[in-house]
């Protein structure tokens, strides 16, 4: 007796496991599968984004704060970018499906675009002049650059450091800067023109000017200020 007790007890314990999987089995067939929703994310970043020449780009779809459970899409699933996403900053895809169940959600991403920038090879003065000696290349996901980054050399040789500039660190807009061509009290030759005659006299600048900047210079024979246009070294014109 006490033998066929226990036969009938593992046989029962038996069949509920297999109708407890079955129940699960059928329930997860309801569902879509995360790696279909996962897959779909990937696909259109990698799709939809551009990335320039030598650069890559990696995507992690943050499975912690996927939703858990839509319903199964009986068809592909469409993807999209959210509304108002700045394309530089992209931190989800919205996903949809219209049948049989209508659904729409939205799966976290963190896209990263590695590209080689410019950076500082050596420690930099404030006011040097920037050559090929000084720069070199490092790999960056420009993506968590917010200060700007340069890729082209022709974009940064022949600036002058704004401030020090570190060794290794990345140039950008804020820490370069075009040579000053006039400086602030100094004497400069002051152009006129009209036609084909050109006058050409002394002023005294009154503030620093790289090319094409407009800055105040004074005349001693006029004593006039005047605004002028940096042309050159020490050098401004008037509009005659």
């Amino acid at each position: 007796m006490l033998f066929k007790f226990e036969i009938r007890r593992v046989t029962g314990f038996v069949f509920l496991a297999i109708m407890l999987s079955c129940a699960q089995l059928s329930f997860s067939a309801g569902y879509e599968s995360q790696e279909r929703l996962k897959s779909a994310a990937r696909t259109f970043i990698l799709t939809n984004i551009q990335t320039g020449p030598g650069e890559s780009i990696e995507v992690q779809v943050n499975q912690s704060n996927t939703p858990l459970q839509v319903s199964a899409c009986a068809r592909e699933i469409e993807a999209a970018f959210p509304q108002n996403t700045n394309s530089e900053q992209i931190t989800a895809v919205e996903l949809s499906c219209g049948s049989p169940q209508p659904w729409r959600i939205y799966v976290p991403v963190d896209v990263q675009i590695f590209s080689k920038v410019i950076i500082a090879k050596r420690t930099i003065p404030a006011r040097d002049t920037i050559t090929e000696d000084d720069i070199g290349f490092s790999v960056y996901n420009k993506n968590r650059l917010y200060s700007g980054f340069f890729t082209a050399k022709e974009d940064v040789i022949g600036n002058e450091a704004a401030h020090l500039i570190t060794a290794g660190s990345i140039l950008t807009k804020k820490n370069l800067q075009i040579p000053l061509l006039v400086h602030r009290n100094q004497v400069i030759n002051l152009i006129a023109q009209k036609n084909a005659v050109i006058v050409t006299m002394q002023g005294i600048a009154k503030s620093d000017g790289a090319l094409n900047a407009t800055i105040k210079v004074f005349n001693p024979s006029s004593k006039r200020t005047l605004d002028a246009v940096v042309i050159g070294p020490n050098k401004a014109q008037v509009s005659a």
